[in-house]
This record gives structure tokens, C-alpha cells and sequence, in this order.
């Protein structure tokens, strides 16, 4: 059996992390609760991390709005 040595590659070390690309997690998709409500209360805010951010809205707006975006995500990464 050969031995395999791994060397550690600093070839961008040097480089700003724009210059590299863009960042690996654009989105971060998710629901939250409007400050001061609990999701309970019916209304539910959708933010990712790409700038999207509804008002409140009604559980089932949000969760289509939600939908929509992940596929829209799914569709983008593809």
C-alpha cells in the first residue's frame, strides 16, 4: 500500500473574497414571527438572506410566498 501526502494549497491566501466569487450561501430562506407576535397569532414574516423580506402576512400567504421562493432557489441552483 503507497503513502499519499497532502500538502495544504495557500494559492488564494492572498485574495479578497470578492475577487473569488460570489458568496456560497446566498439564500437562507425562513419564517419568523413579526417583533412582538408568536407565529400563533397567524401572522408570519419570510426572510432570506438574498433581501427578501414580506410584511406580516396571513400563515397561508407566507407559506405560498415561502414556496415560491425555494423554487425559485431550486431553479437558480440548477
Amino acid at each position: 500500500m503507497s503513502e499519499h501526502l497532502f500538502t495544504s494549497d495557500d494559492t488564494s491566501a492572498g485574495l479578497d473574497s470578492d475577487a473569488v466569487g460570489p458568496p456560497r450561501h446566498a439564500h437562507h430562506l425562513r419564517y419568523r414571527s413579526p417583533e412582538g407576535q408568536a407565529l400563533q397569532d397567524g401572522l408570519t414574516v419570510v426572510t432570506c438572506a438574498c433581501g427578501l423580506t414580506t410584511p406580516a402576512l396571513a400563515n397561508d400567504d407566507a407559506r405560498l410566498v415561502y414556496e415560491e421562493h425555494r423554487n425559485a432557489i431550486r431553479d437558480e441552483l440548477a
